[in-house]
């Protein structure tokens, strides 16, 4: 009998080896199952929060652009810049250069006496600066 008994002893201590390494191997399994299912709710939550995000914004765009829609048509002349002005106001800015500058304040200012004449020559004035240029 001491042999069957030997035997079965190290069958029983192979079994609760096994048992003890499955149980390892589920629990590490579990918990990389756990991380992996917080990770995708993290994203998902992500996702609908920006798009809940981005509706809202639309939202107030849609609405903030149809109540200004007809501000510029209803706001009276004088409180609207005058051509002369914005020339002025982009020349400030720097978006325009010296010369640029001179010939849009001359431009705008001419706009009232134009006659065809004066159109020619201001046409063929920018050809030969765009020759020059070049």
């Amino acid at each position: 009998m001491g042999r069957l008994s030997s035997v079965l002893l190290k069958g029983l201590g192979a079994v609760v080896l096994a048992v003890v390494v499955l149980s390892v191997v589920a629990t590490i399994v579990g918990i990389a199952l756990s991380v992996i299912a917080a990770v995708l709710s993290l994203v998902l939550t992500l996702a609908v929060l920006s798009l809940v995000v981005l509706a809202a914004v639309g939202l107030f765009s849609l609405v903030g652009a149809d109540s200004s829609a007809g501000s510029d048509a209803d706001t009276p002349a004088e409180t609207r810049p005058d051509p002369e002005e914005r020339v002025r106001s982009r020349y400030v800015d720097g978006d325009l250069d010296d010369e640029e500058f001179e010939r849009e304040l001359e431009r705008v200012l001419g706009e009232e006496t134009v006659g065809v004449d004066d159109v020619e020559a201001d046409r063929s004035r920018r050809r030969h600066r765009e020759r020059e240029r070049r």
